[in-house]
């Protein structure tokens, strides 16, 4: 099948990306690196700044870090640390600050280093799911809020809040629609692929990013009307995030016979699910509440959400993906594989990094599972 004409429009404009993000920059605005999908990005937005994401999906940043960070924690710390430390990135150097949260121990000290090589904000990001814990986060997105204002110099209006959460919403939107012609039989788009615009849905600007997912939407539902479509066994990515550089599990799912039609993870559904409902900063803290990271305790809203995209998306099975030493996903897999398994949903858990030595291992694991399914 012909690659899609939208693909290669999303290439044209990522290979742009860099020169129009320091030209901004030379214009005067201020650049917001940041991780985490907790990170409202429309309050950065709404003050006339830019929010990028960061990098952290390669191995060869990696050595240079483990000079300063312990080599038992998750590559994904590591490699950020890393590119930064090596200045290797240049959506790091563009950043005036880096936004931090507290979604697991190893982040939140590898932060205390990164404070050393750049200008650093950390938001506290509660760990529960109860009232108490709401009223903290709604402080810390206040707080983030007054911080921006500062740092920017740039009142947060009413109306530029309300352009910045409806172009977002509209972003959200798409996505789901995205997913939902994911979910056809035969599926109009690779696992590859849909990864491929989702990693760089963080890089690009964001008028840039609706504009792509139109096109590519027009182009699968072209697809569908016509029946046209990828074949295979049908496979739920759930886990950790995929981001930029990290393409490992989806090329060996890819490769053995399966069909990645969903993910989720923060490079998937948690980056888009639910609206935000209407045009306050308290109606932005209410949504971002509600992502179902790992971090949680007593996390079931996420192991129901899994259970609903394996419907969503006509899934034959799910692989949960965790990378090495990340114990928040690594645990919590642990339930979620029980859970799904007395569902009779089947499920295989693969941990790794990001290099290429285990590479053989896994293939051999999930050609198994695929032919299992």
């Amino acid at each position: 099948m012909d690659e899609l004409k939208s693909i290669k429009k999303l290439d044209e404009i990522f290979s742009k990306r860099k020169d129009q993000l320091y030209r901004e920059k030379d214009e005067g605005k201020k650049v917001f690196g940041r991780f985490c999908v907790f990170v409202p990005t429309e309050i950065i937005c709404a003050a006339d700044a830019i929010p990028v994401g960061l990098c952290g999906g390669k191995e060869s940043t990696i050595p240079s870090a483990e000079e300063d960070l312990p080599r038992n924690i998750c590559p994904l710390i590591k490699s950020s640390y890393g590119f930064k430390k090596d200045k290797a990135c240049p959506y790091f150097e563009a950043s005036d600050v880096i936004v931090g949260e507290t979604t697991c121990d190893g982040k939140k000290k590898m932060f205390e280093h990164m404070a050393e090589l750049s200008e650093m904000y950390v938001m506290h990001l509660p760990h529960f799911k109860d009232e108490r814990s709401y009223e903290l986060w709604l402080k810390e997105v206040y707080d983030f809020k007054d911080y921006v204002e500062k740092f920017t110099g740039n009142n947060i209006t009413e109306e530029k809040l309300k352009e910045a959460i409806d172009e977002e919403n509209e972003e959200r939107m798409l996505s789901h629609k995205l997913y939902e012609l994911r979910s056809q039989i035969p599926t109009p788009i690779t696992g590859k692929d849909a990864l491929k615009i989702f990693q760089r849905s963080f890089l690009l600007d964001i008028k840039d990013r609706l504009a792509i997912l139109k096109e590519v939407i027009s182009e699968l539902e072209e697809r569908v009307k016509n029946g046209e479509g990828y074949t295979g066994k049908r496979i739920l990515v759930a886990g950790c995030p995929m981001v930029a550089g990290n393409t490992k599990i989806v090329d060996i799912i890819e490769e053995v016979g399966g069909l990645v039609v969903g993910e989720e993870t923060c490079t998937g559904t948690r980056k888009f699910d639910n609206l935000v409902n209407g045009y306050t900063i308290d109606d932005l803290a209410e949504r971002y509440f509600k992502i179902n990271c790992a971090s949680a305790f007593k996390n079931d809203s996420r192991i129901e959400r899994i259970k609903e995209l394996v419907k969503e998306q006509n899934a034959d099975g799910v692989v949960y993906y965790t990378l090495q030493y990340c114990h928040t996903f690594n645990v919590e897999g642990a339930l979620i594989e029980k859970e799904l398994k007395n569902l009779g949903i089947p499920i295989i858990k693969i941990e790794t990094d990001y290099s290429e030595s285990d590479k053989e291992q896994i293939k051999t694991r999930l050609e198994a599972f695929v032919e299992m399914i």
